[in-house]
């Protein structure tokens, strides 16, 4: 096992020359036989142990035990108590996700004061097939069908180069003491259910199992290559959000799996609902408890959901630049100096008129202005309906006020009332810093 642990290493690039290790060891069979190769292979390592408090006193049991195991050895110690069930009702997780979050949290946190590169926990062949076919069963997407990974950031998984009854051998041949977690005999977690499922297995069903994993691995790199090439060359930043184009996107057999390796990243949403907008009528949206997904004309846009609808911000006669909560400059000119550029997104008001300070906000229900070049008042939301302003758009219209009257539509339209007229002597200009989106 030794010389096939060290190619599996070294193929896979798992450890550099100098690096020291953090092992992550329970005191069960796995993390103790990785600890005693990794020994023999002479690498420079520290044991961590994790006390969930989930066993009683065989927790503190596994804790003496892994203690012990360090001192025998000759290598540093280091272990933490954790208030798993506490944690796991706070954060409203399961048990088994509340002590992997913590677990890992702690051993980012010992990797970086104690000066450890890499981060080795024990997990086997049959470990990446059992997480397989959880996955498979919840029909997840093809990233989460590769198994466990041999590596991942700093994190590396040497004994994938064995399966359990290897290791199980290897405890016997050896004559190697471990901890035996009774956890591991429940049916009341799924994985367990299956591990026991998994024993009866013939060889060849197992081979074929690691080779459907070997499969989704190359397939996912594809995919992620695809992910790369239409996010650089379609995706567009837009008014702190992002653009997906329908362009490319719907030619491609994989759309939702390319949706989900976009979108994942900000956060927990409905795929189901997410993916169905790709049929449904444009205004649609979808949404977690920061991000919207619009279905817009060109594509999906994804923006954070705005916290500032009931919030007024004041404009004073002397501000020049306004940087929150959008960029807009202000500026006074004589009117017989004043050329007015051709340009939709600049407001040129009668300053006359005006009274500070004004007001911006966002639009609210209910709000009337008339837009320039009419004589009858029209309702905020029907100007943005006949102006076809995306669902995106709406929620981030804001308008400035004299007094309660709407002087402007901040980017889009001015108020009849307060456009320039031969009569003006100031000019007060509304210059827009933000990036249009839609219109």
């Amino acid at each position: 096992m030794l010389n096939k642990l060290k190619n599996f290493i070294n193929e896979n690039q798992l450890v550099k020359a100098n690096d020291r290790l953090l092992l992550a060891v329970s005191g069960g069979k796995d993390s103790v036989v990785m600890t005693h190769l990794l020994h023999q292979l002479d690498y420079t390592f520290a044991l961590a142990h994790c006390n969930f408090k989930l066993r009683a006193e065989d927790s503190d049991g596994d804790e003496k035990f892994v203690k012990e195991l360090a001192n025998k050895l000759n290598v540093p110690f280091y272990s933490k108590s954790f208030d798993t069930k506490i944690y796991a009702k706070e954060n409203k997780l399961s048990i088994q996700m509340a002590a992997r979050d913590l677990r890992y949290e702690w051993f980012d946190a010992l990797c970086s004061k104690e000066g450890y590169q890499k981060i080795a926990t024990a997990h086997h062949q049959d470990d990446a097939i059992e997480t397989f076919l959880i996955k498979k069963s919840r029909k997840a997407s093809i990233g989460a069908l590769q198994g466990i990974l041999v590596k991942n950031a700093n994190l590396i998984r040497p004994l994938l180069a064995f399966n359990a009854k290897q290791i199980q051998n290897y405890t016997s041949e050896n004559s190697i003491e471990y901890r035996e977690d009774k956890s591991n005999l429940s049916d009341k977690y799924q994985r367990n259910s299956i591990r026991k499922t998994l024993k009866f297995e013939s060889h060849e069903r197992r081979v074929q199992y690691l080779d459907e994993i070997e499969r989704n691995k190359k397939s996912y790199s594809k995919l992620i290559e695809k992910c790369d090439r239409y996010k650089n060359m379609f995706c567009k930043d837009k008014n702190d959000g992002l653009l997906l184009p329908f362009k490319y996107l719907l030619e491609q057999d994989e759309k939702k799996e390319i949706l989900y390796e976009l979108l994942k990243h900000f956060g927990p949403f409905s795929w189901r609902d997410v993916f169905s907008l790709l049929e449904s009528q444009v205004g649609r949206f979808v949404t977690n408890s920061e991000f919207r997904i619009v279905k817009e004309r060109q594509g999906l846009f994804i923006s954070k959901i705005s916290n500032n609808l009931n919030e007024h911000f004041s404009i004073n006669v002397n501000d020049k630049l306004l940087t929150s909560p959008i960029r807009i400059n202000f500026n006074i000119y004589d009117y017989k100096d004043f050329k007015l550029i051709k340009n939709s997104r600049l407001a040129a008001l009668d300053y006359n008129k005006l009274h500070f300070p004004l007001k911006l906000r966002t639009w609210q229900k209910g709000d009337v202005f008339t837009p320039i070049g009419m004589k009858g008042k029209k309702k905020v939301s029907d100007f943005m309906i006949d102006e076809k302003f995306s669902t995106y758009q709406k929620e981030n219209t804001w308008v400035i006020c004299s007094l309660d009257t709407i002087v402007c539509i901040v980017g889009y339209r001015i108020n009849e009332y307060f456009k320039l007229v031969p009569q003006t002597e100031k000019v007060y200009l509304v210059e827009p810093l933000i990036n249009e989106y839609g219109k």
